[in-house]
This record gives C-alpha cells, sequence and structure tokens, in this order.
C-alpha cells in the first residue's frame, strides 16, 4: 500500500511537470529532471523522431535534450552512432556497458540503463554507472506518464512552430520598417535640400550626399541624357564614389549594352529600373567587375522628368546587400526622384521659392497620407480608422480654440498615429478572437513603431511624439513610455480621446461595434482619470451637437 501511494506521488509529480510546459526545450528538461529525481539514476537523454526500426546495427540520431552529463549536454543538437539494440524495444533496465560504450569519445563511465520508449519514435535514455537501489517496478510505472508526455511533445512542437513563425513575420516586417524609414528620413533630408537651394550643381551634389549620408545608402549618382549621336549620360554629381572614377565608366540611353542598365532603361523607359543581384543580372554585365570593386549589389535607377513629361536623366543609388529594395522604399524613393526634378526645373525656370516649398511639403504630406493607407490595406477591419480620428480629433482641437495651423498639425498626425503596424504581422491584426499575451505585447509596440517611422522627418509640428504618445493616459496607466498628466502632450490626448470614440463605435475583428452612445460613456466615466478632461469636454458637446464621421 505505502508503494502504491509512493507510486501515485511521483506520477502525480511528472504529469505537473509535463502540463506545465508550452514549449518543447523546457518540457523535455523537466521531464529529465523529474525521471532523474525519482529513479536515482544520474544522467539521462532524450532522443526524438527516431527512424522506422531496421536490421541496421547502429544508427545516426539527433540527441534532443540532456540532463545530469555536461559532455553529452555539448552534444545536444548533434548526431550520434548509437547502437540500434540501446534505442530501440520496450521498456527495460539493463546492465550493458559495450552498448552504453559508444556515448563517450573516452571511456565511458556508464554500465546500466533505463531505457522508456516515448511512443513509436521517440526513447528516454537514463543512465548509470551502477544499478539504482530502489524497489519500484521502474519499467512499468512510467508508461501512463509517457503516454501523456508524446501529445505534449506534439503540443509543445506546434506552439514553438507558431511563436516560429510570429517571430519570423516579426523580422520581415521589421526589414521591412527599416528600409521605409531610411527611405523617409532620406525623403524629408532631401526635401530640406531643395527647399533651400539656389543653386543646381550644389542641389544634386548635396541630395547624392543627403542619400549616402542620411539614408545610409552606398553610392548615390545623377547622370543627364546627352542628346548626341551616342546618346551617353553625363554623370553631373555623385557621392560614395569618386567622380573620376564615375567619369571612367561608359554608359548609354540607347539600346546596346551600356544602354541596357539601370540607369539608361530608366531615361529610355521613363520608369524605375532595379537590378536585384548586380554580381549575375546578364544586363549589369558591362559594369560587374567594377561592381564587385565597389560593393554594389543592388542598384535602383529612377527617371528625373520634366513639366512636360519628358526624361532628362536619372538617380542612381546602390546598395552592397543583393534584393535590398522593396516595392514601399522605391515608392518613396520615387517621390525623392520626383522632388529633385520639380527642384531642377524650378531653378531652371526661377519659379517663386516659396511655391517650391510648398509643393515639397504637400509632396511630404501625400506620402505620409499614402504610408499610412499601407497600413489600413492590411487591415480590413480598420479601414479608414486613422481618417475617422483624424475628423473627430480636428473637430475636437476646434472646439477647443486652437489655432488653425495646430488643428492641421492634429489632423495630419491623427491620420498617421497607428503607422507602427505596419510593423505587426497582418494576421494578428485581424485575428477574430481575443489575442495572446505574446501577440497583444506585439500589437502594443506599434507606438514605438510609428514614432521611430516618422521621428526623423521634418515637421512643423510634434507628428512623431502625438504618434508615440496617443496611448498614454492621464493616471499613467498607458503605454508605452507610462506618462502622466500634463506631461502628455495636449495633442497627444485630443488623438488619445478620437481614438477611443472611434474605435469602440466602430467595428472591430472580435465584436461588433459598440456604438457612438458606449463610447462617450467610457470616455465621461474616465474623465481626468484616463482621458483629459477639456478633451472630453469638446468631444461631448461636438458629439451632442450633430457631429458625425464621414
Amino acid at each position: 500500500m505505502e508503494q502504491e501511494q509512493q507510486i501515485l506521488t511521483i506520477l502525480y509529480s511528472i504529469t505537473l511537470a509535463i502540463g506545465s510546459e508550452v514549449s518543447l526545450k523546457p518540457l523535455l528538461t523537466k521531464t529529465l529532471q523529474q525521471l532523474l529525481y525519482h529513479t536515482s539514476f544520474p544522467a539521462g537523454l532524450v532522443f526524438l523522431d527516431l527512424p522506422p526500426r531496421t536490421d541496421i546495427p547502429r544508427l545516426d540520431v539527433r540527441l534532443d535534450a540532456t540532463v545530469g552529463d555536461y559532455q553529452l549536454n555539448e552534444r545536444i543538437g548533434q548526431l550520434m552512432s548509437l547502437p540500434s539494440e540501446l534505442l530501440y524495444g520496450p521498456a527495460e533496465l539493463r546492465e550493458a556497458p559495450a552498448l552504453l560504450a559508444s556515448l563517450a569519445q573516452e571511456g565511458c563511465i556508464y554500465t546500466h540503463f533505463l531505457r522508456l520508449p516515448i511512443g513509436q519514435t521517440g526513447v528516454i535514455l537514463l543512465l548509470a554507472p551502477k544499478p539504482p537501489h530502489t524497489e519500484l517496478p521502474l519499467t512499468r510505472i512510467f508508461l501512463p506518464v509517457l503516454a501523456n508526455l508524446e501529445k505534449s511533445i506534439l503540443l509543445c512542437r506546434q506552439h514553438d512552430a507558431y511563436n516560429a513563425e510570429l517571430i519570423a513575420e516579426r523580422n520581415i516586417a521589421w526589414e521591412s520598417l527599416r528600409r521605409v524609414n531610411r527611405a523617409l528620413k532620406t525623403l524629408s533630408s532631401g526635401n530640406e535640400v531643395l527647399v533651400r537651394a539656389s543653386d543646381e550643381h550644389k542641389l544634386l551634389q548635396e541630395m547624392c550626399r543627403v542619400i549616402v549620408a542620411v539614408g545610409g545608402y552606398h553610392i548615390a549618382w545623377v547622370g543627364f541624357a546627352e542628346q548626341n549621336a551616342q546618346k551617353t549620360i553625363r554623370p553631373v554629381a555623385q557621392h560614395g564614389i569618386p567622380a573620376e572614377y564615375l567619369a571612367k565608366l561608359r554608359f548609354s540611353w540607347g539600346t546596346d549594352e551600356f544602354g541596357r542598365g539601370p540607369t539608361g532603361t530608366a531615361i529610355r523607359s521613363g520608369e524605375p529600373q532595379i537590378i536585384a543581384d548586380a554580381y549575375t543580372d546578364p544586363r549589369f554585365a558591362p559594369w560587374q567587375t567594377e561592381a564587385v570593386a565597389s560593393k554594389c549589389a543592388s542598384v535602383l535607377a529612377l527617371p528625373l522628368i520634366d513639366n512636360n513629361h519628358h526624361v532628362f536623366g536619372a538617380l542612381t543609388i546602390d546598395t552592397p546587400e543583393p534584393n535590398a529594395f522593396d516595392k514601399e522604399e522605391i515608392r518613396l524613393l520615387r517621390e525623392l526622384a520626383n522632388d529633385l526634378s520639380y527642384g531642377i526645373v524650378n531653378l531652371r525656370n526661377r519659379e517663386d521659392q516659396l511655391h517650391s516649398a510648398a509643393q515639397i511639403a504637400k509632396g511630404l504630406e501625400d506620402t505620409i497620407q499614402a504610408i499610412a493607407a499601407t497600413v489600413e490595406m492590411r487591415d480590413p477591419y480598420t479601414a479608414g480608422h486613422q481618417r475617422r480620428v483624424a475628423q473627430l480629433a480636428a473637430a475636437i482641437a476646434s472646439e477647443m480654440g486652437m489655432d488653425a495651423e495646430r488643428v492641421h498639425g492634429i489632423r495630419l498626425a491623427s491620420t498617421v498615429h497607428d503607422i507602427g503596424k505596419i510593423g505587426v504581422p497582418a494576421e494578428i491584426l485581424s485575428k477574430p478572437m481575443r489575442l495572446s499575451e505574446l501577440e497583444y505585447k506585439i500589437v502594443q509596440e506599434h507606438a514605438t513603431m510609428g514614432y521611430n517611422i516618422i521621428k526623423d522627418v521634418s515637421f512643423p509640428w510634434p507628428i512623431a511624439e502625438i504618434a508615440h504618445q496617443h496611448h498614454e493616459r492621464m493616471d499613467g496607466s498607458g503605454y508605452p513610455l507610462g506618462l502622466h498628466g500634463e506631461s502628455i502632450l495636449l495633442e497627444a490626448r485630443i488623438v488619445a480621446v478620437a481614438d477611443v470614440v472611434e474605435s469602440m463605435a466602430s467595428h472591430r475583428p472580435y465584436r461588433a461595434g459598440l456604438g457612438i452612445a458606449a463610447a462617450l460613456e467610457e470616455i465621461s466615466r474616465n474623465r481626468g482619470r484616463l482621458y483629459d478632461a477639456d478633451a472630453v469636454d469638446a468631444c461631448t458637446r461636438i458629439i451632442g451637437s450633430g457631429f458625425s464621421f464621414n
């Protein structure tokens, strides 16, 4: 009776250990620790995914986990050549020093093993230098928990695969975010150069410098199409490569081999051209030696087009990484090339510099709006969310007596307040059920992601800070910074109220819209505690006066 109680206690302890883990490595480690504790064996191994048993006397199998032997611990994940007789068979306690000798490269200390099969494709081996002192039926008592262990291994592998997929998706999103961010920084700094420009050559040279020094690209150069018989391309500005070196290279916008490269084709076609791998692409054959020497693996050429839709040159950007330009980054850099074209034409025509600045500023705002739209396209349930928040936030700001310029800044910030969701996997944004803790933490990162995207873009309003703080709360319970009261920008407090009202009133993947009345009840109940009191009062007044989302 006492032994039966002991066995039940052991089984209960091991079952608890197995049931508490959701990841494979901790599951195997904790299971081994429990088995060693209850059997007095000093060391244990786990081998999973064994091949079907054959007549082959030895097999190469991967060691998946070990406890109690530091030398074997260093071989986790490696293949070991072991006797089939050791790996296969029913549960067995046996003295077999010859079989165990293959476990160690020099002098195995183990003479006894307890084999515990895990279903048809796995096995646990407990090892000892002498037989354990126990009266427990070691070959039988663990059979129930081994069946549970086999199921837990399957569940843990599914969980690990899901997490790995989430992490991979997040890494892809972060890389896309990094590329968009560098293009945005380049676009912002390039537009500042355009506003200040008064000389064409200085403009071109400074633009190339900004692309390399600020944007982090490897080489940038501008070439103009010559209207001669050879249809040559004349380099007029560059950064990251000596001017005399570039001048020695032959470029054309004709149809010969020197015109089939990205720069010539961009001028000839009027469309951006990409070389994903300059080392192997036959179109880049005339310059592959130079590409290798200067470490230019990816090339993007963007046409420069005047007001009459005539292509007069190209901006060429090189990076040392292959496949370096994605669709969104190309779109932003094309916007930069268009702005540069406008700047060149503007300088040539001596147009009003103030008009130029206004056009460039509008182009930058349009670009930010377009990026905001890409976020909403990835999340159909919140399509239009940012635009509706912008409508309500601007109305609240006006009701609070802010001037038109400040209201415009709030409208623009609201339009991009969720831009950081470009870095959140799409399946999380559209998940039709409650998020897991890991998924919710990933979503919470969007405020910081949004700040990182636009922090280097120059605006006359605190756009990046508003995006960063729109989930902060008056009592400090918000995220990501945990700011309190007046330390939160007033603009961010206004956007926070508009965001909550619009979010509650609209449908979500995991629930139907709760309606305006429920949203007003939420902000009123938490007026002054979570939400700015003046912003809540202004919101309540304008909705009571008939405000509705367009």
